[in-house]
């Protein structure tokens, strides 16, 4: 069978990987080549397991990190606080690290099957159906590039992220995201003395309405985040402005404000969002990772479920065999409640993600103190991770 996927992130890749053995893989990916920039994310949960079946979890683990925790600063510089992740890492078994988001993608890279023809720098315009085959249904699917020239396929997977140009056309007025109320922003620039100086514990801000994170991401680098909450009707992604920025978040704490000096003039900047659709597929068309299922930076486990549903795809596909709808409706079938479960994790911690007053800062300080008590780290770190 041959099968185009749109976009060669995560979830793109993840799925080439699986598909190739068995099948004609073509990945186009409008970029023009692997994507830079991207923030530390905690590796656990369906990805972690479905790593391991697939084989690439010892090539991500050697691109990750493990931390001893996360300490609070607040804006004159003091400690407020500590978590450790030691109970998170026990409660999980050791399937659990922390790695740029960027290196998971480089890392798939790594292990891809020379078989796959990944083009970069190709951006996809428009999808449509080809033919009908027996019983009215498609036989396959037309992708139109940019340049003017096509691709037919007899399957098309959009792995094209949250704000997914295909989601459209499969799931009818649900082609836009849906936002939670938060505007991210994120960086890595060197810094061998301030990463010295962060150590093995990652900054966080104890601030209310915004946050910021600085942590040591490896080879002199510094890695920077920022959240703030935000009402703005748009879901358009916003124009990245460095002065907004440095403006914004100036305050939080002595080493954010360093790293706030050095933020560069391009860097990554969205709205913390969603993706919600009805269906996953349409014919010979179908959504996968953030595409169908954006849980949001919220939940904490997009790259986890990008992986774990391109596997959970590739297995049900492998089982349909020639019956290819009979597999995409199986796929979403037993995958669709670990995505849903995800996003209303995500919606819970909007509430508290970023402080919105002073009695909810307060409130979470006292949360984290009662963390610290004998057992309680352990409970809380199985919470977390049930999520």
């Amino acid at each position: 069978m041959d099968v185009t996927v749109i976009g060669g992130g995560i979830a793109g890749l993840a799925l080439a990987h699986q598909l190739a053995p068995d099948h004609d893989v073509t990945v186009l990916e409008a970029s023009p080549g692997p994507r830079g920039g991207g923030y530390m994310i905690d590796f656990f949960g369906p990805g972690f397991l479905a790593a391991e079946r697939m084989g690439v979890i010892d090539e991500l683990r050697s691109r990750g990190h493990a931390y001893e925790g996360v300490r609070y600063g607040t804006p004159d510089g003091a400690e407020s606080g500590r978590i450790d992740v030691g109970p998170l890492v026990a409660a999980a078994g050791g399937r659990y690290f922390s790695i740029l988001r960027p290196e998971v993608e480089l890392g798939l890279l790594a292990v891809l099957p020379g078989s796959v023809d990944l083009r970069y720098g190709t951006r996809a315009v428009g999808v449509r159906d080809i033919g009908l085959q027996g019983g009215g249904s498609p036989r396959g699917a037309l992708v139109e590039l940019a340049d003017g020239t096509s691709i037919e396929s007899d399957l098309v997977v959009a792995c094209d992220g949250v704000r997914s140009a295909v989601r459209e056309r499969v799931a009818p007025g649900h082609g836009r995201i849906v936002p939670m109320g938060y505007r991210v922003a994120s960086y890595l620039y060197p810094d061998p003395q301030l990463a010295g100086e962060l150590g093995e514990r990652m900054l966080m801000t104890d601030t209310v309405g915004r946050v910021g994170w600085v942590y040591a991401a490896g080879d002199g680098r510094v890695g920077a985040m920022f959240a703030k909450r935000t009402d703005a009707a748009s879901t358009e992604r916003p124009v990245p402005d460095r002065a907004r920025l440095q403006r914004e978040f100036a305050g939080l704490h002595p080493q954010v404000d360093r790293a706030l000096a050095h933020a560069p003039e391009s860097f990554y900047d969205d709205l913390v969002a969603q993706a919600v659709a009805p269906r996953w597929s349409r014919g010979r068309v179908v959504l996968a990772g953030d595409a169908a299922h954006a849980p949001s930076l919220l939940a904490g486990q997009g790259t986890s479920l990008a992986i774990a549903g391109a596997e959970a795809l590739a297995r049900s596909l492998r089982a349909a065999g020639p019956h290819v709808e009979t597999g995409l409706v199986e796929y979403e079938r037993r995958w669709r409640p670990t995505a849903h479960a995800a996003q209303r994790a995500g919606r819970r911690s909007a509430s508290f993600f970023a402080p919105a007053n002073r009695a909810q800062l307060r409130f979470q300080q006292i949360a984290r103190r009662a963390v610290t008590l004998p057992g309680a780290s352990l409970f809380a770190a199985r919470s977390f991770l049930a999520r």
